[in-house]
């Protein structure tokens, strides 16, 4: 007995190394996965993980890296649900903290989000970087804007060269109207960076709200030149030369300005000042109509697409290739801010997404249970409405429609569809004041807009409709030529004989 003892002791061993051997070093796995991050292999990263985390399903480390694996592929939901296995064994960690509220934040669950942040701040009140976007989150609403002022200026004692503290904290400044600080902190920010285009154009806008506008062009033409040329800088370069009495110069940068997306407005309504100061009255006239025609319209192109769907898209996508619908309802049901009798309800995101699917006899019926438990919204029945509209049942969309304008008279869908309705009918005049009261935006609304003008014969209304349907759809190439060939026939032809 005493001799068999060393070989049984030795079998032991082996047996203990074995499994020893058999188990995944975690340290290895989590380096080959942050190489693969790195390198954008992140469907790699992710099965490495998933694979590892099969032996190890508790492991806290293998959560946290594939929570950040899915924070990059901004699969919100999945990230959070890791991060949160990873706290449950660390319930502490400052990391896996910070993270999670970056996800609940980036899935629009700004209370969590915040919650997340507060409780990383009790735990590390030192972390620089934590107090900093806890001042990110709470700056994001005006009711704790003034809270996030506070925990970011306290960030910046911690550490004043935490990268572009100064911007944040001038941005909230200037969003909380305090232009003279934000002012300080805009310069402070360009001392540090001085190839930040974005802090000088804030800097400009800071000194255009205190009317000091020779430093406001300044700041301006240093941020065009500085990589921050979009609409808004041009515009405020434009402005800034009015307001100097530069009217010449005011020329360039404010019709720049238009043919940038998104292009500011009021663009037209400085271009009408300028050429009125110039003596070219007949341009000032026509820019100051323009921009009559255009001020307070609204974007109405993205009604039939909710914010919610595009998050959430990529992942319900292939559950109702395959038909599951119970489980896209249950998965939109935890979307923050969702309620089973609000107006955006789950079945009424669900109809979204088979409309976005080409499915419109399943967005119909989900749309008929979401108006079912949300009967009083006026832009359900209207979304409703316009599905009906798209599928040829005129009647009943008109049913819907016109229930929705009985609920919100002023509901700009709603508007649109009977617009659209009476169109169809030729009923030209009836067309034209459904769809001007929409005071939609959306060029595509717009171009029948256009064509009910011309046909009960008013030209000039329909050429001003035209330069607005140029000015909202400049990157539609498609609608630009169908603009342009509404135009042709009706320089040829009657715009009375309804051809």
């Amino acid at each position: 007995m005493l001799r068999e003892m060393p070989q049984l002791a030795s079998l032991l061993l082996l047996s203990a190394f074995a499994v020893g051997q058999a188990r995944p070093d975690v340290a290895s796995i989590v380096s080959r996965g942050q190489s693969l991050v790195e390198a954008g292999q992140l469907g790699e990263a992710e099965q490495l993980y998933q694979s590892a985390l099969r032996d190890l399903p508790d492991n806290s480390e293998l959560r946290f890296e594939l929570g950040m694996v899915y924070l990059r592929e901004r699969n919100w939901a999945r990230a959070i649900e890791n991060y949160q296995y990873s706290l449950s064994t660390n319930p502490n960690r400052v990391k896996a903290l910070f993270y999670l509220g970056e996800a609940y934040f980036m899935n629009s669950d700004f209370d969590r989000a915040r919650e997340t942040l507060a409780k990383t701040v009790n735990i590390a009140p030192d972390d620089a970087q934590v107090r900093q976007k806890y001042g990110e989150y709470l700056r994001s609403k005006l009711e704790t804007r003034s809270e996030g002022l506070r925990q970011l200026q306290k960030a910046r004692q911690l550490n004043p060269n935490l990268p572009r503290i100064d911007f944040d904290i001038g941005k909230t400044q200037f969003d909380l109207t305090d232009f003279p600080s934000a002012t300080d902190s805009f310069e402070a920010e360009l001392k540090k960076t001085a190839r930040d285009g974005e802090a000088a154009f804030f800097l400009a806008e800071a000194s255009a709200r205190l009317g000091n506008w020779e430093k406001a062009r300044q700041y301006y033409e240093y941020a065009l030149a500085h990589e921050y040329a979009d609409g808004a800088a041009y515009y405020g370069l434009g402005r800034a030369f009015v307001e100097l009495e530069d009217f010449r110069a005011a020329l360039a940068p404010l019709q720049r300005a238009l043919t940038l997306r998104p292009s500011p407005i009021q663009a037209h309504f400085q271009l009408g000042r300028a050429f009125q100061r110039l003596g070219r009255f007949e341009e000032a006239r026509r820019e100051t109509k323009l921009f009559a025609a255009m001020n307070g319209r609204i974007d109405t192109s993205s009604e039939l697409r909710g914010a919610e769907v595009e998050d959430a898209w990529k992942h319900m996508k292939p559950l109702l290739a395959d038909n599951k619908e119970q489980e896209v309802l249950e998965y939109l049901a935890k979307l923050p801010d969702i309620d089973p009798t609000s107006p955006r309800n789950p079945y009424y995101l669900l109809g979204e997404m088979y409309l976005s699917l080409g499915r419109n006899d399943d967005a119909k019926r989900a749309l008929l249970t979401a108006r079912g438990l949300s009967p009083n919204d006026a832009h359900l029945a209207a979304y409703l409405g316009m599905v009906q509209l798209a599928s040829g049942e005129i009647d009943v969309a008109e049913q819907s429609l016109r229930s929705a304008l009985t609920l919100d008279a002023a509901d700009p869908l709603a508007l649109i569809g009977m617009g659209g309705i009476r169109y169809r009918q030729e009923r030209w005049l009836d067309s034209i004041t459904y769809l001007e009261r929409s005071r939609t935006a959306d060029p595509n609304t717009l171009l029948l807009l256009c064509d009910a003008y011309f046909r009960v014969g008013k030209k000039e209304d329909a050429l001003l409709t035209a330069e607005v349907i140029r000015a909202f759809g400049a990157d539609q190439r498609s609608l630009l030529d169908s603009l342009d060939q509404l135009l042709r026939r009706y320089q040829s032809s009657d715009p009375r004989s309804g051809h």
